[in-house]
């Protein structure tokens, strides 16, 4: 990791890597509001050019500004890009809803924790009601614990 990732990921709302690989979990310090444990599938579509590509993988965490996600692939940091995510039903029988936002790319870094690339995604807007839609599927779900790293 260079010191550019660490600058890259200590942008306001996002957290940061950590010398030996470790995971900043301090989340609502970093990104200043809960943090949500999800396995959502997501897709990034970058256009460039007229060319477009997509990438899948998993969000590993989100909150209401954005997420990091979990892919075997280095996804270039980019301006914006479209996201398209998979919120599964609430209840049993539903089919999931699929949010479309556009959003930027603010950094990728391989995790020795996770064996994956970790990439962070901050939203820049939803399409329709994305965000209200968003907002109240996390409202009926537990934010993860603060950090549990003891005070220095």
């Amino acid at each position: 990791m260079t010191e550019r990732d660490v600058n890259i990921a200590n942008e306001p709302g996002f957290h940061r890597e950590l010398q030996g690989g470790q995971i900043d979990t301090d989340w609502h310090a970093q990104r200043g509001e809960p943090r949500y444990l999800v396995h959502w599938r997501v897709s990034l579509v970058y256009q460039d050019a007229g060319k477009r590509q997509t990438f899948r993988g998993r969000i590993f965490d989100l909150s209401p500004s954005g997420f990091s996600l979990l892919s075997d692939y280095n996804l270039p940091v980019s301006d914006q890009v479209t996201v398209l995510i998979s919120v599964p039903p609430m209840v049993a029988g539903q089919r999931a809803r699929i949010l479309e936002a556009k959003s930027r790319v603010l950094y990728t870094v391989l995790s020795n924790e996770f064996d994956a690339f970790r990439i962070g995604v901050r939203f820049l807007g939803f399409k329709a009601d994305g965000r209200d839609f968003l907002e109240s599927s996390l409202a009926a779900r537990v934010p993860a614990p603060m950090s549990t790293r003891g005070e220095a």
